[in-house]
């Protein structure tokens, strides 16, 4: 082993994270490896967002542990350690040459403890990154967002996460969407996760959480915009054939497109307010009506739907404050005979951009209400057609055979919009390439390596060069994954996207200012 790190540490909030970090690295057992991996699984068009990263790892639970206690890793023991439990913060933090990398942040969320007298005593650990808390959660009463570039979308979505990352950083939008955040996000069920992915393809920008050198911001959220990379035309760091343990190098059929189809959404808003939400449809019966005792509160959700069709979903906007008789009614009998009681119903609302939650209240003394009817009105904004942008290259499908791509790109309403992303699509994977799809290095190789691969992270531009498919190119990092022995050894491996993807004409940039030879047209 030529270099090793400084140090490793695996750390450990165990007092909430308010708490101290505590490092469980002298805990970790030697015969499972290390493995911490993040970013973006690929690198074809529509590998734009991140999966949650993860860090795996062995846990010593037997008598020979830091504290002598079998047990010492499992929960519900009486010899548990104190604070270990899934839902605790974790990270990784690799020191080299005077600088500590943190490279996966994130919570504990899974725990096996083998059951076995006889051993081999060890706990598993799955630790997942921000996007995990991304996945799981679901946007409520989030707004519909108008006239919005892409970087005001990612923070608008940012802060309505429960908790914040270590820090997010973005480029500036490409361009303005005229309405996100609408028709295709029923806040019932999509996470946050789910917006980012939709977010990205529209944008054909790339979105990811990255390692840092500083602890109070590990990790970063990022937001790349479409033309943030095309900026980047030198290589950050360079490996040969000296410096590779490991390399994918493929040409494929499947990698060639040569008919490509672009999704675009024109949506179309209501000129005036029309009722989007009707809890109740009288000729069903009384049945139907919402009984609340004197005193008694009920919460509702309530999904907005098109007018002309319920059984399709819209957003809204503009949302009218409901007024007692126009938009709700409570009376003393189930079939609104009795006497009206609309004074004594309390009404707080919330609204989101494809439903309101209310909280309903009767505020009467003794009489119980009934609710006779209920309605939201607003303006409703409804995508309920797509637009099909295809272009086909006939000498591509005579060679290679017809292979079809369809990237739908939400926000984008306009045809010609999705034109140009077709065009360049389509003038990017037409033609056979041969690539790198992924590179390992030994970072213990030489000082050199270990502070490069330590250094690199998703959205570096690298340069590969291998002599045996004469292989001499940039690539930009997708993913990293980190095999670590509890000995410090150290392998790193990047998926990869080939840097002559991303090649768009700028005036006055050097090596993107020669449009049709070194670079293509941007879009």
């Amino acid at each position: 082993m030529g270099v090793a790190p400084t140090s490793i540490a695996l750390e450990m909030q165990f007092a909430g994270t308010a708490g101290a970090w505590t490092n469980v690295w002298a805990d970790v057992r030697a015969q499972v490896d290390v493995v911490a991996s993040y970013g973006i699984a690929a690198g074809g068009p529509g590998d734009r967002c991140a999966q949650p990263g993860s860090l795996t790892f062995a846990l010593d639970n037997s008598a020979n542990n830091s504290n002598t206690a079998v047990g010492y890793y499992s929960p519900g023991h009486a010899n548990v350690r104190s604070g270990f439990e899934i839902g605790i913060a974790c990270r990784l933090a690799i020191t080299y040459g005077g600088t500590t990398y943190y490279k996966v942040v994130g919570r504990l969320a899974s725990i096996h403890a083998t059951a076995n007298q006889r051993g081999p005593w060890t706990t598993l650990c799955v630790v997942h990154d921000y996007l995990d808390e991304c996945l799981r959660t679901s946007l409520k009463r989030q707004a519909v967002l108008t006239s919005k570039r892409g970087d005001e979308v990612f923070d608008t979505l940012v802060a309505a996460m429960p908790s914040a990352p270590g820090s997010s950083t973005s480029g500036t939008g490409r361009e303005t969407y005229a309405l996100a955040l609408d028709a295709k996000s029923p806040e019932e069920g999509v996470s946050v996760l789910g917006e980012l992915q939709r977010l990205a393809m529209s944008e054909a920008g790339f979105i990811y959480a990255k390692g840092t050198t500083n602890a109070s911001t590990a990790q970063a959220f990022t937001y790349e915009s479409r033309t943030d990379r095309a900026k980047k035309n030198t290589n950050q760091s360079t490996f040969d054939d000296d410096d590779i343990e490991a390399i994918s190098i493929r040409r494929s059929r499947d990698s060639v497109i040569n008919r490509m189809q672009v999704l675009t959404h024109p949506r179309r808003k209501d000129g005036s307010s029309v009722v989007l939400y009707s809890m109740r449809d009288a000729t069903v019966g009384t049945d139907s009506a919402v009984a609340l005792l004197a005193g008694e509160s009920i919460t509702l959700v309530c999904p907005y739907t098109d007018p002309d069709d319920r059984e399709q979903r819209c957003a809204g906007t503009s949302m009218v404050t409901p007024a007692s008789s126009t938009d709700y009614t409570a009376n003393a009998a189930a079939d609104a005979s009795g006497a009206d009681m609309s004074s004594s119903l309390g009404v707080s609302a919330t609204y989101g951009g494809t439903s309101a939650s209310v909280v309903l209240t009767n505020n009467h003394a003794s009489t119980t209400l009934y609710i006779t009817k209920f309605d939201f009105r607003g303006l409703g904004i409804y995508d309920q057609q797509t637009t099909v942008n295809e272009l086909e290259d006939a000498t591509s499908q005579s060679t290679f055979g017809t292979n079809t791509y369809r990237y739908d790109a939400s926000y984008q309403m306009d045809p010609v919009v999705g034109n140009s992303f077709a065009k360049h699509f389509l003038g990017v994977y037409k033609d056979a390439q041969q690539s790198a799809e992924s590179v390992t290095i030994l970072l213990n190789k030489n000082a050199g390596l270990m502070a490069a691969g330590l250094t690199r992270e998703v959205g570096d531009r690298i340069g590969i060069s291998e002599a045996q498919t004469a292989l001499d190119e940039g690539y930009f990092i997708q993913s990293v994954t980190l095999t670590i022995k509890p000995t410090n050894i150290i392998r790193c491996k990047w998926t990869l996207s080939p840097a002559s993807r991303i090649v768009y004409w700028f005036i006055g940039t050097a090596g993107a200012s020669n449009v049709g030879t070194s670079t293509l047209l941007s879009f």
